[in-house]
């Protein structure tokens, strides 16, 4: 009797520790299996849904920001008017600065897509749709693409589409000059078949292309379209043209 009892206590020791050492196992397993989940890179995202994203610098301040409209920023020049005031009225229009702000007011400082910011807080690049307005004047329609800002805020290049009100729509490359920020150098393709490229300077500016009968572009006030070459005056005054067969 007694020993049919230490046998059964011997079995159920045996079993006790195998079973010991099985859940041992499965808990090291366990623990290894989420340390090298944590180590491991993994590069698959199947959806990220988000209202918008801001990324900073090292320095905590904003610099990029991304949504749809992009989100806002307190780090951000446009939508702050004492710093608008502070880094675009002297720069842009200082014989008035408050006029300036006034018309301010009714710009667009929105955007869909993407602002990057300098660590001033001033946009220097936008890329979407429905872009910001520049911050010398409003802009006749609502551009797709990319713009490009100097460090102060002055737009001086972009590339991109755009559509009027009345369903109109063309698309352009657009180069400033950095020393004076006037307009140096354009490529168009616009809706009435209009094709043209556009060099500038202080003096004036010189057009080259097709123009479609009643062209803005190359002034036509006729029936007829233009191919050639055409030079204007700063005051925009027809100085002298070249006209080719087409």
């Amino acid at each position: 009797m007694e020993n049919d009892i230490f046998k059964k206590i011997q079995d159920v020791e045996s079993k006790y520790k195998k079973i010991k050492q099985l859940f041992i196992g499965f808990v090291s397993l366990t623990i290894l299996g989420f340390l090298g989940f944590g180590f491991t890179k993994t590069d698959k995202f199947d959806l990220i849904r988000a209202k918008g994203i801001i990324i900073y610098d090292e320095n905590g301040k904003d610099r990029i920001l991304i949504g749809a409209p992009i989100p806002y920023s307190k780090y951000r020049v446009r939508t702050d008017t004492s710093l608008a005031k502070k880094y675009f009225s002297n720069e842009i229009y200082p014989k008035d600065p408050n006029k300036y702000m006034e018309w301010y007011k009714n710009y667009r400082h929105s955007a869909f897509g993407m602002v990057v910011m300098n660590e001033k807080g001033i946009d220097v690049m936008q890329v979407g749709d429905q872009l910001s307005d520049p911050n010398v004047g409003r802009r006749i329609f609502l551009p797709t693409g990319i713009l490009l800002n100097n460090q102060k805020g002055l737009e001086v290049g972009g590339f991109g589409t755009h559509t009027f009100d009345d369903g109109r729509s063309g698309v352009a490359l657009g180069l400033d000059d950095p020393g004076n920020g006037r307009e140096a150098f354009h490529a168009l393709v616009l809706s009435d078949g209009t094709r043209a490229l556009i060099l500038q300077d202080a003096k004036g500016k010189l057009v080259v292309g097709f123009g479609k009968p009643n062209s803005d572009i190359f002034h036509t006030k006729d029936s007829l379209s233009f191919v050639g070459i055409k030079y204007f005056n700063k005051k925009d005054s027809l100085i002298w043209e070249q006209r080719m067969n087409h």
